[in-house]
């Protein structure tokens, strides 16, 4: 058995934080899988509403996990294609059906505690409902042979997730159910992440965060912590479109930066205007903490972070202040995927992509993780790995808390035994035992 990191000489931040996010899951360790409905069963890149509606089996899918003896759930409530897949008022449920409280029926019946993922402010079916909404580019410019216009709203062609159309059904019939759905289509599967999908493609949008969609969102927030007994409610995507370094720069964020750092202030090309989107990122995480602490006091919050580069990526593009979102929210994810770069089963030069991006992966926390405030639990991949490159990231990412694992469909039945072993020799079923 290979030695796992020791990470202690690197985390700077009260242990005694640990205490609290395991006290309220109620175990020593978090072993966690996560799992997104409206995906389907072939990883992560099409979008499958026919199957989240009829086919997902949940039982089946609880009774894998409690085999495999994880504690916890992770659920994506909400995609990055707008979906809410429990029984809203407000929101788009394409699936027709309460997801979220299957699950948590289940989750009751086998002592398996339920954690949500709630994507925010990538949100395609809202930013196609509600387009002024959506963030703005500030300058011209072109990515992935697509140009853009200053002023323009940033919805652009998915870059992973594709769609099949059910059968004998037209694309103007799905069209209406889906309304981002564009008539493009990719017909070959390539070996670069943004390339392996294979179907129409959806266009996708990254919502203004100053904008009428965090109300939104918050009411969102509200509805599922006051009707479902979640034990966490953690924010995806609360960030900015790190594909691009000029949005948002709508009239409504310009208007707010000029009222706070003056009208000489330098838009996008300036420190001023990093501590303008990280202090708006920072602003919708402290919504959400009140959102779910107003409803439920001991519900943990929690939110996703990026791996990179510090200023350029994490500060410049993002608007994520690592300190600042650690110290608002319970629990820190750093979303540790290096092998979804390349995979040894694709050939040694994907290997070594894999292995390079591993590397960084680790270097970067050893540099960083001294950021997070708080408890750290990171989520690393089972799909788009093979067992060895699995079970390398899982060793190597758990900083104390536990581990998480994306996600349940696509993971092999070889990773599915060795997740089991790891649970018993690795962690200890002691452990992992909710009190």
């Amino acid at each position: 058995m290979k030695r796992k990191f020791d990470w202690s000489e690197y985390i700077e931040f009260d242990t005694k934080k640990f205490e609290i996010v395991t006290s309220a899951l109620g175990v020593k360790r978090i072993y966690a899988m996560g799992l997104m409905p409206v995906r389907g069963v072939e990883g992560f890149r099409k979008l499958d509403y026919e199957f989240a509606e009829k086919k997902l089996d949940v039982i089946e899918v609880m009774n894998k996990l409690d085999e495999c003896h994880f504690n916890v759930f992770g659920l994506v409530i909400k995609d990055t294609d707008g979906a809410c897949v429990w029984d809203t008022d407000l929101g788009w449920n394409p699936t027709e059906r309460d997801i979220l409280g299957e699950f948590c029926d289940a989750g009751k019946d086998r002592n398996i505690k339920i954690m949500v993922s709630f994507t925010s402010m990538n949100d395609a079916y809202q930013g196609n409902l509600n387009p002024e909404r959506v963030s703005v580019h500030g300058k011209n410019g072109k990515k992935y042979g697509i140009k853009y216009r200053k002023g323009d709203i940033s919805t652009h062609d998915e870059g992973e997730m594709r769609i099949d159309l059910p059968e004998n059904v037209s694309f103007k019939e799905y069209k209406a159910k889906v309304p981002f759905l564009t008539e493009n289509i990719d017909k070959k599967q390539g070996k670069v992440r943004g390339a392996r999908g294979t179907g129409y493609i959806p266009s996708t949008s990254f919502m203004c965060p100053n904008s009428a969609h965090v109300d939104y969102l918050v009411d969102l927030i509200k509805e599922v912590v006051k009707n479902y007994p979640i034990k966490a409610f953690t924010a995806d995507y609360i960030r900015y479109d790190g594909s691009f370094t000029d949005v948002c720069a709508c009239s409504r964020c310009i208007k707010k930066f000029r009222a706070e750092f003056g009208e000489k202030a330098k838009i996008l090309k300036s420190n001023d205007w990093i501590e303008f989107k990280t202090n708006t990122i920072a602003n919708y995480a402290r919504k959400v903490q009140t959102a779910v602490k107003d409803i439920d006091k001991n519900c943990l919050t929690g939110w996703y972070s990026q791996v990179g580069p510090k200023k350029l990526v994490t500060l410049k593009r993002h608007g994520q202040d690592w300190k600042k979102l650690s110290s608002i929210l319970d629990i820190s994810i750093p979303m540790e995927y290096p092998y979804l770069a390349g995979t040894r089963d694709d050939g040694i030069f994907w290997g070594l992509i894999g292995d390079f991006f591993y590397w960084y992966f680790v270097r970067n926390m050893k540099k960083r993780i001294h950021e997070y405030k708080g408890p750290v639990l990171a989520v690393t991949n089972s799909v788009e790995c093979n067992v060895q490159e699995m079970l390398k990231q899982m060793r190597t990412f758990d900083f104390g808390l536990g581990i998480a694992v994306f996600k349940y469909f696509g993971t092999t039945d070889a990773q599915w035994i060795a997740l089991k072993e790891y649970a018993e020799k690795e962690i200890g079923l002691e452990n992992l035992i909710i009190n």
